[in-house]
């Protein structure tokens, strides 16, 4: 069994996520791990056909973006009780969410990437694409795909 001592926990923040962060912090629990936990944001792209009258301008939208994204990785950590002797790292990144992820598990030295599924099948995957899918296929270390139990309405 190889030694795992850092795990990066990639979240989008939804309730898929989160289910991913609670598998993650058990996995740090039990390995005695360190817990990177890694939301990316996708910059935004503006449909042309929109007036720049009704659009602000893009640095002020990925602000914002990045801001919410703090507070809520803030919360997450402050949530994990101290307990559980987990030591916790938040990280937000503006790029390509699977590009961000396995570079920055490579770039720290990652043992396992911890990833959520929403598992979208057929037209929704075809037109949604699969982070998740795209991670295991070009990750350095293992992958741990995490699916909720039962659907997240």
């Amino acid at each position: 069994m190889p030694t795992i001592k850092r795990i990066v926990a990639a979240t989008d923040l939804s309730p898929y996520g989160g289910v991913a962060l609670a598998a993650a912090v058990e996995q740090a629990r039990a390995f005695k791990a360190e817990l990177h936990a890694l939301h990316v944001i996708v910059p935004q792209v503006y449909q042309q056909e929109m007036p720049e009258m009704m659009m602000p301008p893009m640095e002020d939208v990925t602000e914002d973006r990045l801001e919410a994204a703090r507070r809520r990785l803030q919360d997450w950590q402050q949530g994990i009780p101290a307990s559980l002797g987990v030591q916790t790292h938040a990280i937000e990144s503006v790029r390509n969410a699977d590009g961000a992820i396995c570079e920055f598990a490579d770039s720290m030295g990652a043992d396992l990437i911890v990833i959520g599924s929403h598992g979208h099948t057929g037209l929704m995957h075809l037109l949604l694409g699969s982070t998740a899918e795209q991670v295991v296929r070009h990750a350095k270390c293992p992958v741990l795909v995490v699916k909720p139990r039962v659907p997240i309405t």
